[in-house]
């Protein structure tokens, strides 16, 4: 039998993208992306591009479809438990020759049972709430006419759902206003209803003089860390393993899986750490990164529009942190994660200033550095610092109240004179000049020549901060990364005092992947 679907997708993304920028202000839990409207779209949106023009041979080969084109479309905590609703509808419906009303009513059902498993912690006045009753209110309307009755029965309880999440959930409650994932639930079983019915949809949204107050909702956000999604195929390796490093490594967690593909959300203050981790498990598809703390920061009013600002490309919790209190906007990027000029772009802009430093901290970024200024309207000064520990010395001439061109100059001074060093390990065997580099080894680069090769990090360190302190230098900081335990850098600490019993050393918790250890002198 030939099945053909697009038109009833078309109806859902119709209806939602009507209402998707309303449902986007609402946005609120649980930890906001400021796009639960757009994420729920892109999520139809997939399937609609994989059905447009479609037929397929079988319900089966339909569903199939549908539920795999959900799971590679969903973006954010909305989008990926759409994408599970469904999932589970299309594993009820794989059975069936027809869609009756009964066959509509177990689908919901199925959409139910799918979208609470994918959630470790499910919170009732949310969007799975919703779904939850308008799956009862389905089963309810059975008997009472045929499908167009049962699917306006499921419509009409889920906008009631809606206004009654509230009452479930303090922080809407608070805001006064409804849950954003569930209000774009019962618009797509608007869109259901409209298709079925060939009417209008109804409008179910209270007028303006009801609309909810946004700056209560944003004032109540959380601005914590990235949002990070991304798709592993071909997926080989220990699940369980995979899973409880995914969990540990972040919030709002959500973990899918279809046959040898799992898609992956999560809300991380090291996005860079959890990709690197992941893509030993395959390969990597659909990656999306998202600072949530400039997108709140974006909605604040800026009441100085002619200050100087700074951004600062990083990998590392402790690293951010340290920019931060400096006054920094961090973009996550570094080795093996290197920010395109428009991600350094929005963090541009996201400062508010007319005028903006940039320290790209990686040499491989500041190509991408150097071409922001032509995407953005303010004044961009790029401080092309190497190192994650060579931005945060430069850092300390950064003055937001002083005039670009003297701070500018200040910092790019204080760049000059840093002696900058790291340490990391090599990956293969290979031979850099007269060095010869044996995989594994400890390699240790001073301002980006590699002077030394080691079998340890703390041989490896010492042997550059022979040459820094030979060199004259004062003052050593050092920025623990990932794979360096305390221990081991309170002994380089200590080697290095030992060289000159003058000179100072400063240690810093970076947590940087990839380098166990970066130095910057001066």
């Amino acid at each position: 039998m030939a099945v053909e679907i697009a038109s009833v997708v078309a109806a859902a993304h119709a209806a939602l993208k009507a209402q998707a920028a309303r449902i986007n202000a609402l946005n609120v839990y649980p930890v906001p992306d400021g796009d639960t409207g757009t994420n729920m779209l892109l999520t139809l949106e997939s399937i609609l591009e994989e059905t447009s023009g479609e037929t397929y041979e079988t319900p089966e080969d339909a569903t199939r479809a549908v539920a795999r084109a959900a799971l590679m479309g969903a973006r954010g905590n909305s989008g990926v438990i759409l994408s599970q609703m469904i999932r589970g509808g299309c594993e009820v419906l794989a059975a069936q020759t027809s869609l009756t009303a009964e066959a509509f009513a177990a689908a919901l059902e199925g959409a139910r049972e799918r979208a609470y498993a994918s959630v470790g912690e499910p919170v009732e006045g949310t969007m799975l709430t919703v779904i939850k009753d308008a799956a009862q209110a389905a089963r309810d309307a059975l008997g009472n006419g045929g499908l167009p009755a049962v699917i306006q029965a499921s419509a009409r309880e889920a906008h009631a759902s809606v206004r009654r999440t509230p009452e479930l959930l303090g922080v809407l409650r608070e805001a006064g206003v409804v849950d954003a994932g569930g209000l774009g639930v019962a618009v797509i079983l608007d869109g259901f209803y409209a298709c079925a019915t060939g009417q209008e949809i109804e409008e179910t949204f209270e007028d303006e003089d009801g609309a909810p107050d946004l700056d209560a909702i944003h004032a109540r956000e959380e601005a914590w860390g990235y949002c990070t999604e991304f798709i592993v195929t071909g997926f080989a390796g220990d699940a369980h393993e995979f899973e409880d490093y995914i969990n540990s490594s972040g919030k709002s967690v959500l973990m899918v899986t279809d046959e040898d593909l799992v898609k992956v959300h999560l809300h991380t203050q090291d996005p860079g750490g959890a990709l690197s981790y992941a893509g030993g498990f395959g390969r990597l598809a659909g990656v999306k990164v998202e600072d949530m703390e400039a997108q709140v920061r974006s909605r604040e009013p800026h009441a100085d529009e002619t200050k100087l600002g700074v951004v600062a490309a990083s990998r590392g919790e402790g690293n951010r942190e340290l920019f931060e209190q400096m006054g920094a906007v961090v973009v996550e990027g570094g080795q093996g994660a290197n920010p395109s000029a428009a991600d350094l772009a929005r963090a541009v802009e996201d400062t508010g200033a007319s005028s903006v430093i940039l320290l790209p901290n990686n040499k491989n970024i500041v190509p991408a550095a150097e071409q922001v200024h032509e995407l953005v309207r303010a004044e961009v000064h790029v401080v092309p610092t190497t190192t994650i520990a060579a931005g945060l010395a430069t850092m300390v001439g950064f003055d937001p109240e002083g005039g670009s061109a003297e701070v500018v100059e200040e910092m790019r001074e204080i760049a000059d004179t840093l002696f900058s060093a790291e340490v990391t390990r090599a990956v293969r065997d290979a031979r850099v000049g007269e060095l010869k580099v044996p995989e594994g080894a400890y390699m240790g680069f001073l301002d980006g020549e590699l002077l030394a090769v080691e079998g340890s990090v703390e041989d490896a360190a010492l042997s550059l901060a022979k040459k820094i302190v030979g060199a004259g230098a004062d003052v050593v900081t050092l920025l623990r990364g990932k794979e360096l335990d305390e221990v081991a850098l309170q002994r380089i600490a200590h080697g290095i005092r030992d060289l000159d019993d003058a000179i100072e050393v400063e240690v810093r918790d970076g947590g940087q992947p990839l380098y166990p250890l970066q130095m910057v002198a001066e």
